[in-house]
């Protein structure tokens, strides 16, 4: 069984990725000083083991001029929006500069001895539009005074990929604005010309891991939650191996749902067409309807016209 959680959180532990989620979803001056050539996962070493059974989202770091950026990406797959997203955030990032702070030696500090900046980027995909509060001093009540002038305060850049249009995304040859269009994606067909574009352009052998992990989530999360009309066998799953794969199973699969689409249609207008004529049927007549060919269904077609009796439509059972 596939975790839609983990295989979001795989896709974005590839650099390209991460990459192409920060050069166009971050409207920033400073993008552009960004060396993503230092992009740097951070690995356990770097945190304490109660950290790291809290923390499960996505932690990296990147050159920004002389300094180091600390991106904290935080998943959020819950079709149910967390009101307390704020706090979680606040409580991931302070946890993190504390395990930095408790090494001096690994330490990034900036050239001014402080600590790094960190960006943390909450990517939501529920069908509700994000409502909860982005700063966390919004969750905490004012008071009288000058208390609110002691309340934390914090906020977190958030992606909601529900809202984002076609016409938000044009132009851009982009991962993640592709993983963003194939969530909005209206029918199989939309799904597969997305598909078709990123096996192009993630072609070259250095973008393999990518390819495994895209069609990982495509396969295994995507279709079957989105487009359960293909019917997508899991045995099936198991031999498919790269984007390739997939278009070429969706291509095949959508062939079949529309013949069986047409052929549905075909079935339905032909019992209309019995029951005007023939007022009362039997009961086996919508079984044997719905488990007809194409051609048989053509051809009974044909008699019902000139019919005088259901067993003239169909013939000797």
């Amino acid at each position: 069984m596939f975790d839609h959680d983990a295989a979001y959180k795989r896709m974005f532990s590839i650099p390209r990725a991460v990459e192409d989620l920060l050069r166009e979803f971050i409207d920033e001056e400073w993008k552009e000083k960004l060396d993503f050539s230092t992009l740097e996962q951070i690995n356990g070493s770097f945190v304490t083991e109660r950290w790291r059974r809290q923390m499960t989202d996505v932690v990296w770091k990147v050159r920004l001029a002389d300094q180091e950026l600390y991106i904290c990406l935080l998943v959020e797959f819950q079709s149910k929006i967390d009101p307390n997203m704020a706090l979680r955030v606040a409580s991931y990032v302070l946890q993190l500069y504390l395990d930095l702070s408790k090494d001096p030696k690994r330490l990034p500090l900036t050239p001014s001895g402080k600590l790094p900046p960190v960006l943390p980027i909450v990517l939501y995909n529920g069908a509700p539009r994000w409502n909860a509060p982005l700063e966390l001093d919004e969750l905490i009540e004012a008071g009288p005074g000058k208390l609110p002038d002691f309340r934390p305060h914090m906020r977190y850049m958030l992606l909601d990929q529900g809202a984002f249009r076609e016409q938000d995304l044009k132009g851009l040859e982009n991962v993640v604005a592709d993983i963003f269009r194939l969530e909005n994606a209206e029918n199989p067909a939309v799904g597969r010309r997305i598909i078709r574009r990123l096996k192009r352009y993630l072609a070259a052998p250095e973008h393999e891991e990518l390819r495994k992990a895209l069609k990982n989530w495509i396969a295994n999360i995507l279709i079957p939650s989105k487009f359960p009309q293909l019917d997508w066998p899991t045995a099936q799953l198991d031999e498919i191996s790269d984007l390739q794969g997939v278009e070429a199973m969706m291509t095949n699969k959508m062939d079949l749902w529309a013949e069986e689409f047409v052929q549905k249609g075909e079935a339905n207008m032909l019992l209309r067409l019995l029951k005007r004529k023939f007022d009362t049927l039997p009961d086996w007549v919508e079984e044997r309807l719905s488990g007809a060919t194409f051609e048989q269904l053509e051809s009974w077609d044909d008699h019902i016209l000139l019919a005088s009796s259901i067993d003239e439509v169909f013939g000797p059972r």
